[in-house]
């Protein structure tokens, strides 16, 4: 078993080196730590779901130019093959496979592939899993401090099916249950991650399962607002446009992802970026990414689904027909922006590492309460009256945002914002 000292050693240094890493950067490069919950007195803490977006990545755009940063990677994938894809503990394995993305031959100079989770990435969701653990294990009780099987059937996991936000919710996961040493013969233990197609993703906004979202993003580019924001922006696309030396205009948020993963690791901005201009990228980008979500139908078309998973998880588990008392869905900026900004929380783009925790809260007489935290912060709805929402004022709230017959609305051409 891994001693305690040595755990709390391990995690210290994360912190510390995060610490350092990540003085003087942007908001973006990492979100604060949870917190602990409030108006708790005579409460207990029944159920929490738990929404993140991955750690720090590579970028997703490049200029395609020699000038570019070199990105060296560190973390990589041990991997091997299952044939019998049953539950239970890992037997007979003795022989894993390493994934490696061949120097200069990526989308960056270096060994990364675009997007791909970077070693600071991971550490900042361990240590998220270790500032989890001392809620939910050490403060709270919810979880035991060791991952035994009767555990492992109390806790769900489920991410996209893109590499980052499975290693990211594999860090969260490690701090939050530290392996211990496996007995001989008793197989590695398993946790599994559940993932799907991305044609059926609703983690995040899919115009794929949706037509009639498509269709309402680019309605907005009709508007009198958009026009004028194009027309206040054009000066600065030129610019930017002409010191990066590129003809096609990639989008506010790519260039955002660019400028701001550069800054992450320190990395010198592409000649001729000034940080006045990579302030003004990121307003841009910002204006462009809530103005579309500031009209209800496209953010209630967006998340409705998903958010019907988590009120079913809390009505399943009130009911008595779950006992799944811990939840994670590992996901992206456009999983945290618009499932935050479905109750008025959303004022900054999502950070990395950035987390909702949904909390089920009890009274001694079985009466049900509400907590929303999202990144360190807790958030008196809109509908409560304060913090500790009771959960029939929480249902009320979250099925005013549901869109009845969603399937008929998402074929709706006629349908307005």
């Amino acid at each position: 078993m891994i001693k305690k000292s040595t755990s709390i050693t391990l995690l210290l240094l994360v912190s510390i080196i995060l610490g350092v890493a990540l003085s003087q950067k942007p908001f973006y490069c990492q979100a604060p730590e949870p917190t602990p919950s409030l108006n708790t007195d005579g409460l207990t803490l029944k159920m929490v779901q738990i929404l993140t977006r991955h750690g720090d990545r590579t970028p997703l755009y490049s200029t395609l130019k020699p000038t570019m940063n070199t990105w060296d990677c560190n973390l990589g994938w041990l991997m091997v093959s299952s044939l019998n894809n049953v539950p239970g503990p890992a037997t007979g394995v003795d022989r894993l496979f390493r994934k490696v993305y061949m120097p200069n031959r990526e989308y960056f100079p270096g060994n990364c592939s675009d997007g791909q989770l970077t070693s600071l990435g991971f550490q900042q969701h361990l240590q998220l899993g270790q500032s989890l653990r001392q809620l939910y294990v050490d403060k709270y009780e919810l979880l035991p401090s060791e991952l035994s099987v009767d555990a492992a059937s109390t806790i769900w996991v489920r991410s996209t099916d893109v590499p980052r936000t499975i290693q990211s919710v594999q860090g969260h996961l490690t701090a939050l249950f530290p392996p211990t040493t496996v007995a001989s013969g008793s197989g590695i233990p398993i946790i599994n991650i559940n993932t799907m197609d991305s044609y059926y993703e609703n983690m995040t906004p899919n115009p794929v399962l949706c037509p009639e979202l498509a269709t309402l993003i680019a309605n907005t580019t009709t508007t009198p607002e958009w026009e004028e924001f194009v027309t206040n922006t054009t000066q600065l696309r030129n610019d930017v446009m002409e010191t990066l030396g590129i003809s096609v205009f990639p989008g506010w948020s790519s260039l955002m992802d660019l400028f701001f993963a550069t800054q992450c690791h320190d990395f010198p901005l592409p000649d001729g970026i000034t940080q006045d201009m990579v302030t003004q990228v990121y307003e841009a980008a910002y204006w462009q990414y809530q103005y579309q979500l500031s009209f209800p139908m496209i953010a209630r078309l967006g998340m409705s689904t998903f958010l019907e998973e988590v009120v079913d998880n809390i009505r399943a588990f009130v009911n008595g027909t779950s006992s799944v008392k811990y939840i994670v869905f590992s996901g992206h900026d456009d999983s945290v922006g618009p499932f935050t900004n479905l109750f008025g929380l959303m004022k900054e783009w999502p950070p990395y590492a950035s987390h909702v925790e949904l909390e089920l809260w009890a009274d001694q007489k079985d009466n049900y309460f509400l907590q929303f935290k999202f990144n360190g912060q807790s958030y008196t709805l809109n509908g409560c009256e304060n913090v500790m929402c009771p959960i029939d004022s929480f249902f009320e709230i979250a099925y005013s945002i549901l869109v009845p017959n969603y399937a008929d609305a998402c074929s709706n051409s006629t349908m307005t914002f």
